[in-house]
């Protein structure tokens, strides 16, 4: 009985701990928020939470996993919904719901050195959960339009290697360096790459 009320605490503790930094994140920026303003909004010691979390970006980190999952998720739905739908479209949604969901978390991923993505020692970056579910989709998307005849013969697995691996940096650059919008950027992904890839009838 006290192992699983302790399990109860933990979870709770969790769930306390993430709400709040993701709130104080947003509200402050990554930057701006230490860990002993989290512990002290959370309500919980400093001991409970580096217990947890031995640094901001391991705590980023979990907060991206779990965005990235529920983003995840809602690209297998759309995916699903739109499956009749022509393979450019689709391609066109997916480059706007990366996009869309770089900005949401850019701030996490800088905070996020790359070996913190890893989930064992040996593993890279581009062996993550994340980085392996975007591209192989987008490779998915531009395999079919290459089979289906709109798209001219390309390496569709370097195009969403490249792609991917570039979408922060290239999120930050024009957003906060160029001043684009969201919307902006999203118009700018889909022109380009649909001028790069399809065929214009």
């Amino acid at each position: 009985m006290q192992q699983r009320s302790e399990r109860k605490d933990a979870a709770r503790h969790r769930e306390l701990i993430l709400d709040t930094a993701s709130q104080l994140f947003h509200e402050h920026g990554v930057e701006s928020v230490s860990m002993h303003q989290i512990a002290k909004s959370a309500g919980v010691g400093q001991g409970t939470l580096y217990r947890r979390y031995s640094s901001k970006a391991e705590l980023c980190l979990e907060l991206l996993m779990d965005s990235f999952r529920r983003f995840s998720t809602s690209i297998e739905v759309y995916l699903t919904q739109t499956a009749e739908a022509p393979v450019r479209e689709r391609i066109e949604g997916f480059l706007n719901r990366w996009v869309e969901y770089t900005d949401q978390d850019i701030e996490w991923l800088n905070a996020i050195k790359p070996r913190e993505l890893c989930t064992e020692d040996d593993m890279s970056v581009y062996d993550s959960e994340p980085f392996v579910f975007v591209t192989s989709t987008f490779k998915h998307l531009l395999d079919e339009a290459v089979q289906s005849g709109v798209s001219r013969p390309f390496n569709t697995e370097f195009a969403a290697f490249t792609m991917v691996s570039s979408s922060p940096s290239t999120y930050f650059y024009f957003t906060k360096e160029r001043g684009l919008t969201l919307e902006e950027l999203q118009k700018q992904y889909v022109d380009y790459y649909s001028r790069l890839f399809f065929i214009d009838k």
